[in-house]
This record gives structure tokens, sequence and C-alpha cells, in this order.
């Protein structure tokens, strides 16, 4: 009798633990996420989408600064410039690892709007002027076709209900077609987000 009521005991026991596992997973899950971005890349729409409990991906597009690389003697110099009434159009995919949501929850702290620390590759491009200038302002500040590639660390935290703030830091290689130069760069970005909408994965 006594086998019958331990082994009761370590049923609800399991089923106790199982239920809070679950639970743990499905609290953990990220959200998707459509978002008013504006920060040092510009102003645009994003769009984050997991496709598993720590991976995401991050779509988005807008107007913002542009870029070009210039080869001065041995050296190619990575410049960039954000002219308000000359943006750049820009398109930008990030596959994010949030790696650290979990133990937030165990601590007690918020993982509102996919709060995390990360490490992300991302690939953006980014067109000339949109709204074409003189021919001299943009000989002496010209914004070209770049592709960019980034590995980067970064934080993304919740400011309210409906505010998100990301920054990050990495290492870079921008390409420009229209000088047809390359180069390493040093990545650093800060953004801002408002949700517009959010959903479950």
């Amino acid at each position: 009798m006594r086998k019958i009521y331990l082994l009761i005991i370590l049923s609800i026991c399991s089923i106790k633990a199982l239920a809070q596992t679950e639970e743990a997973t499905q609290t953990v899950a990220l959200d998707r996420l459509l978002k008013l971005e504006l920060g040092l890349h510009g102003l645009g729409l994003g769009y984050e989408v997991p496709f598993a409990e720590k991976w995401s991906l991050n779509l988005s597009g807008g107007l913002g600064g542009g870029y070009y690389l210039e080869n001065s003697g041995n050296a190619n110099d990575f410049n960039s410039s954000f002219i308000i009434n000359q943006p750049v159009a820009y398109f930008r995919s990030e596959f994010k690892y949030t790696y650290n949501r979990r133990k937030r929850l165990i601590k007690s702290k918020s993982i509102l709007h996919n709060t995390g620390n990360y490490v992300a590759f991302q690939t953006k491009y980014t067109t000339n002027r949109v709204f074409r200038s003189n021919a001299w302002e943009e000989m002496i500040n010209p914004l070209n076709r770049t592709l960019l590639h980034e590995i980067h660390w970064g934080i993304q935290r919740p400011l309210g209900q409906k505010f998100i703030f990301n920054m990050h830091l990495g290492l870079g290689y921008a390409t420009d077609f229209d000088f047809n130069n390359s180069q390493v760069y040093p990545a650093a970005g800060v953004q801002f987000a408002y949700i517009l909408s959010k959903g479950i994965k």
C-alpha cells in the first residue's frame, strides 16, 4: 500500500514538473513584432519573426544614411553620411540568436518584446540617393550602392509597454559597387522602435 502511495506522489510531482517546464518554455518564446524603427541607420519599418525558441529573423527597410568607400592611396576610407533631404533607401536582414531569456525570467527580469542579449549576422543593402541632387553635391559627398555584412553582439530592452531600445557592437565588411572598393569596419548601432503590433509565434 505504501508503494502505491509513493508511486502516486511521485507521479503527481512529475506531472507538476513537466507542467512548469512547459509553462517556462511557452513564457520565454519569442514574439512576432511589427515595428516602426528609428536609429543611426534611419527611419523604417521592421518585422521580427521567430523560427525557434532562441532564433529570430528581423527584416526591415526604410530611408536613411548612405555610405561610400573611397580609395585614398594604399587604404580605403569607409565614409557614412546622413543627409536629411537626400536619403538613401536601405534593406536589411538580421539573423538573431537571443541567449539569456530564461536566465532573465528566473531572475524575475523583463523579457517583454523579445528582450535579451543576442549575437547576430546582418546584411544591409543601401541604394544611391532616392531624391537626386545636383552633380556637384553628388561629387563632393557621394552616397553609393553598398552592401554591408556584420557580425555583432547586442542587447534589446523594453522601454515601457510600446517601445524598445536596441544597441549592438561588432565587426563588418562593406562593398561599394560604384567605387568598386571594399573594407572591414567597426560596427555599432543604436535604435529605438515603436511596437505597431505583436503576435505569438
